[in-house]
């Protein structure tokens, strides 16, 4: 019984030292005598996301903001330009923000003109090539009637920009028709 009862417990000391080298993998180091010194490493690691954060107008997820411009009687028959109004940074501008790590920002702009530009509700349409937009630290498309864009390209690594966009309307030289005229453009950052 003596025997049996040694086999066991060498076969638990044995299973307990397995567990042992399998769960912990930190280095140890012994040293004796005086001076003595035990030196021991530890690896780190950290796993960064690849990501891209884009801001134009008002921080609020689903808040969009609108641009208006209203042309004097004497801007439309001289074919003159307009400030805008609106925007979270106001006088027709917007704050925009792009954040990325993720190399090469393209920012593409389309709208929901079906290749007409902004309608009246009944038949009549204004280019949104006679929407200008100043912009510097991060350029902006021009916009397009197209349903696929105009785009533009920040060349970087890592991307940490801010921006205010600034939208004026240069008046046709053929005035439009009267009437509110509405459209809604949809800027898209994208990385590789």
């Amino acid at each position: 019984m003596k025997t049996t009862s040694k086999i066991f417990i060498l076969g638990l000391v044995m299973v307990m030292a397995l567990c042992y080298t399998n769960s912990a993998n930190a280095d140890s180091d012994f040293a004796t005598g005086s001076p003595a010194t035990a030196s021991v490493d530890l690896d780190f690691q950290i796993v960064i996301p690849n990501f891209i954060y884009f801001r134009v107008g008002t921080a609020v997820a689903g808040t969009v903001d609108t641009i208006t411009f209203t042309p004097t009687a004497a801007e439309v028959a001289t074919g003159a330009t307009t400030a805008g109004a609106g925007g979270d940074a106001g006088g027709g501008a917007v704050n925009v923000d792009v954040i990325s790590n993720g190399g090469n920002i393209t920012i593409t702009e389309a709208n929901n003109g079906g290749g007409n530009g902004l309608y009246d509700g009944i038949a009549n349409y204004i280019s949104y090539a006679q929407i200008n937009t100043g912009s510097g630290a991060i350029p902006a498309p021009a916009l397009s009637n197209g349903p696929i864009g105009n785009t533009t390209t920040i060349l970087s690594g890592v991307t940490n920009l801010s921006d205010v966009w600034t939208y004026t309307y240069t008046n046709p030289a053929t005035p439009p028709v009267p009437g509110t005229y509405t459209g809604r453009v949809t800027y898209t950052a994208a990385i590789p």
